[in-house]
Formats: structure tokens, sequence, C-alpha cells
């Protein structure tokens, strides 16, 4: 064998080694991104499934409204907005100001994931869409004072942020089935009543 062959046997050799490596490492990266957003979601399904949050979104769904429709909780929310907190605060108007905060700052950070790739946005909407929009929902009015007091948009923007596109996700995805797929044939055993028409 002549030292030309030998010289380009090795060097598409060489070659065949460098492209089966990059290969690999792209199939390597790939596993290792499905991993950190299998990863991603399973740290945000215990995000928003501790009892902490619960409780937190319960109060909210429970209180929120109606606070906002009483003076004093909106005045305490504007001063504790522009920075002077209320020495001697009503204690039900700091729980519920907290849940708020508990909540709204939870998905201004998964806002930012979402917004930034980190997490992957349709599999995010395919899951949580709802929840955001409910808790946006719950928060909307609060939001919309905050920013007034403070002059700022910037207050809940990532929150905001996923709100629309969870919003715009349900336009739409009628349902989150995949299209094509047979649905299981379900019967309702307990068959519920029609409510009387006028």
């Amino acid at each position: 064998m002549s030292l030309e062959l030998l010289n380009t046997v090795g060097t598409l050799t060489t070659i065949v080694i460098v492209a089966a490596t990059a290969i690999a490492a792209l199939v390597q990266l790939r596993h290792l991104r499905a991993g950190n957003q299998i990863n991603a979601m399973l740290t945000i399904g215990e995000e928003l499934g501790s009892k902490e949050f619960r409780d937190a979104s319960q109060l909210l769904s429970q209180k929120m409204s109606a606070a906002m429709d009483d003076p004093a909780f909106r005045e305490f929310n504007n001063a504790v907005d522009r920075g002077d907190f209320p020495s001697n605060p009503n204690p039900g108007h700091v729980e519920l100001r907290t849940a708020a905060l508990l909540v709204g700052n939870a998905f201004e950070e998964l806002g930012i994931l979402v917004k930034h790739g980190i997490v992957d946005k349709d599999v995010f909407l395919d899951r949580w869409r709802n929840v955001v929009v409910r808790n946006w929902t719950r928060l909307e009015s609060s939001t919309a004072l905050g920013r007034a007091a403070t002059g700022q948009d910037a207050m809940w923007e990532n929150f905001e942020y996923l709100a629309v596109i969870s919003e715009d996700w349900m336009k739409h995805h009628a349902s989150a089935y995949p299209t094509g797929v047979r649905r299981m044939c379900l019967v309702n055993r307990w068959p519920i009543a029609s409510p009387a028409t006028p």
C-alpha cells in the first residue's frame, strides 16, 4: 500500500470519526434539552401544586374581588406600592396582599422562563394555560391599580405576557387533544338534568 493511499485512508477515517462524534454530540444535546424540559415542567408543577401556592390562590379566589371594592384595601395597596407601608395595617389586607404577591411573582418568574425559551412555550401552555388565565383574572384589577399608583407598566409584565399567550393559545386550540387520534367512548352513568328553560 502506497504512502499516499494510507494518507488518504487516514484522512477519510478521521473525517468519519469527527462526523460520527458530531452526530453523537447533537443527539446527546437533544436528549439533554428534553431532560431539562422535563425537569423544568416537574419543578413548575411542584411550585404551582405546593400548599402555599394553592392556599394563596384560593384566598385570592375567595376575597380579592370584594377587597378591590373596599376603598381601605385599595388605599393600603396604593401606599405599599408607593413604598409607604402603613404603621398599623389591617391584618386581612396584609394577608391578601401577601397572597397576591406570592401568586403574581410566581407567574412573573415563569413568564421570564417562557419568554426566553428556557421552558418550551407550547409544552408550558398545553399544561398551565388555564391556571395562568384564571390567576391573571383574579389579579387584573389589583395589577391595574398598582400600575396606576406607581406610574409604571412594569409590574408583572411577564405575568401579563403569559396571560396573553395563554389566551391566544386557547383561541387556536379548542382542545389540547391531538387531532386525528380516536377518543375513548365515555358513558356518564349519572345524567345531569337540563336546566329549566323559562
